[in-house]
């Protein structure tokens, strides 16, 4: 592609994100927004749209004046997907998503604790990946990359995990290396909670939208993959902070345990119970309660826009979110009372596996230039760019 190997790829990469923001806009906002010369914009779109990766949609209203309706442009949908995994210690789930954000395949499955000891994590994350490569070849889509959310402390910027307690890993593991040995393919991992946080994100996007966004991944299931495991209530945090997915200084962000924790508490909560079977059990409702009172801290105290709350049924994340409503305006010392959205997340199910799909999407759209320097951005700025990457999947057949 002689014309774009002229040219700055950070405005290849500049034009490509901002197109994946919008999901629909023109030539001449692309070249208003970014400050390009329109002559660069007609270059790089045109030949964008010969490799298949974008591709003209509807035409907009006319201005004020009228003359010529604008064409708008958008990620064409049946370039490529990406895939997304989670595995935790009740099921693991699956999702295919194209580049413009499209679910198109997801599949969930039970754990075998059997299975489970018998592969391990690694094993378990071959497995899956048969599963997305089948369907990738059924649709005859190219697979872009991989991205994992998992219930683990993680260290993104080294692609280990350095343990997790619900997968039953307490040394560090290599992960990343071993899942790309597999996949032969770009594979991103984070927390689960973090992943979350990307399923929002991609519904309120837009090229302008700055947000400080606390999505609460709560989930009722068994602790560990081993049979006759106790279920309860888990619950970890994701933060979007200035726009962008908070890590921390060693990616622990988010790892949550009630400031009324003792060391007799038998969960996450110092009103908790050693198992808890159904949501509807009577100490759910203290835990609800107790959770309340944690995240209207965080949210007074960091000013946060917004609260998502998902990972369970409709029933209790609703029951969830008025407790937090009432806490947040309860805490708040002064006058008019916090306005902050609180609300049950968007996506219900498969919300991980979606979330670490749409990871991939944000690495691939990224751009160079605003690399926040964790090093997540490592593998398309450093190995190759993921406009290269693109590049050279154009054309190519099915995985």
């Amino acid at each position: 592609m002689r014309v774009l190997n002229s040219l700055s790829e950070i405005n290849i990469s500049r034009i490509l994100r901002l197109i994946w923001l919008e999901k629909k806009i023109s030539r001449v906002d692309i070249a208003t927004c970014l400050g390009m010369d329109k002559s660069t914009v007609t270059k790089i779109t045109s030949e964008l749209s010969s490799m298949g990766i974008i591709r003209e949609a509807e035409a907009g209203e006319s201005g004020p004046q009228g003359g010529r309706k604008p064409i708008f442009l958008e990620l064409n949908n049946e370039f490529a997907v990406v895939g997304g995994i989670e595995i935790n210690p009740q099921n693991f789930n699956c999702s295919l998503v194209s580049i413009n954000g499209e679910i198109v395949f997801t599949y969930s499955e039970a754990i075998n604790t059997d299975e489970y000891a018998e592969l391990g994590l690694i094993g378990f994350f071959e497995k899956v990946f048969q599963i997305i490569k089948k369907e990738v070849k059924a649709k005859k889509r190219i697979l872009l990359g991989v991205g994992v959310g998992l219930p683990a402390l993680i260290d993104v910027e080294q692609g280990k995990i350095n343990q997790s307690i619900p997968l039953m890993i307490y040394e560090p593991v290599d992960f990343i290396k071993k899942a790309e040995e597999i996949t032969k393919l770009p594979v991103f991992f984070d927390n689960d909670a973090r992943c979350c946080c990307y399923t929002e994100k991609m519904i309120w996007r837009t090229s302008t939208t700055e947000k400080n966004m606390m999505y609460v991944l709560v989930q009722h299931r068994p602790q560990q993959p081993v049979k006759n495991s106790p279920r309860n209530i888990s619950v970890g945090f994701g933060f979007v902070l200035n726009g962008k997915i908070y890590h921390g200084a060693n990616s622990t962000a988010g790892e949550f345990r009630s400031m009324l924790w003792n060391p007799a508490s038998q969960n996450q909560f110092v009103n908790g119970a050693a198992a808890i079977e159904k949501l509807s059990d009577s100490a759910v409702n203290g835990i609800f309660k107790e959770l309340a009172q944690n995240i209207a801290f965080l949210v007074n105290t960091l000013n946060l826009d917004v609260v998502y709350v998902g990972g369970i049924e409709k029933k209790a994340s609703a029951e969830l979110v008025d407790y937090i409503r009432e806490d947040i305006a309860y805490f708040w010392p002064y006058e008019p009372n916090k306005t902050s959205l609180v609300t049950s997340a968007s996506v219900t199910e498969n919300v991980v596996s979606e979330g670490a799909a749409i990871l991939v999407l944000d690495k691939i759209f990224g751009v160079p230039e605003l690399a926040d320097g964790n090093g997540i951005e490592t593998k398309f700025y450093n190995e190759f760019t993921a406009f290269q990457w693109l590049e050279s999947k154009a054309g190519k057949e099915s995985v």
